[in-house]
């Protein structure tokens, strides 16, 4: 049994809607992964940037809370009305600073990572 001119056409015509569909799918299938992917990653991104805004936020309003606390405490019991509560409270707002750029500047440690020797 001989095939002719046409069914040959006819199969290779086949094979090109074939793989042509084919690569559709795997296309379809990448894209869907990449966005499943990209989603989870914005999820957990979304979720440390919140984490360590909040951390950032706190550790700046204690500084400066109970350092204030502090100063109104020693101005009341040295009789000094504003003296400490405006010196240590200078020091507050330097001290949540600093504590605000050393979150900063320190990359995030992940979990596996070891910390380099020094």
């Amino acid at each position: 049994m001989q095939e002719s001119p046409d069914d040959a056409d006819e199969l290779k015509a086949r094979l090109a809607r074939l793989t042509s569909d084919l690569q559709t799918q795997r296309e379809a299938g990448q894209r869907q992964a990449d966005r499943k992917a990209e989603a989870d990653l914005t999820d957990k991104g979304m979720g440390q940037a919140m984490s360590l805004g909040f951390r950032v936020l706190s550790e700046f309003v204690a500084a400066i809370v109970v350092a204030t606390l502090i100063g109104w405490r020693l101005d009341l019991w040295f009789g000094t009305d504003p003296l400490f509560l405006i010196l240590l409270m200078g020091l507050g707002v330097a001290a949540g600073f600093w504590s605000v750029y050393r979150l900063a500047v320190k990359p995030p440690q992940r979990r596996g990572d070891k910390q380099p020797p020094r």
